[in-house]
């Protein structure tokens, strides 16, 4: 920054103080992306162990339950971790980041 006279000023310290919480927050957003993405390979995992399981208690696997269809078109929103069926993004995000503290 200039100041007066042309000089360079020394930095403010609520820029600083920004600049932190910016740094902080970011990884705490990558950490929180990191930690959905292995929760939802856990859950894929699970899903096709369940899905294997399933086939073969039955014995022939070639009946299977039909799934219940969502109540809208769009893809269905839950939580990973507690499956809270969320009705919008949003919603969901702010569930989430409540959700797996």
């Amino acid at each position: 920054l200039v100041g007066f006279g042309g000089f360079l000023t020394p930095r403010c310290p609520q820029a600083d103080i920004y600049k932190a919480d910016f740094e902080a927050e970011r990884a705490a957003r990558e950490q929180l992306h990191g930690q959905r993405e292995a929760l939802q390979e856990e859950l894929n995992q699970l899903r096709l162990r369940l899905g294997g399981d399933g086939a073969r208690r039955c014995g022939t696997g070639t009946q299977s339950r039909p799934r219940p269809r969502p109540q809208r078109g769009g893809p269905d929103l839950c939580c990973p971790k507690c499956q809270y069926k969320a009705p919008d993004m949003d919603t969901l995000q702010i569930h989430v980041m409540d959700c797996i503290k």
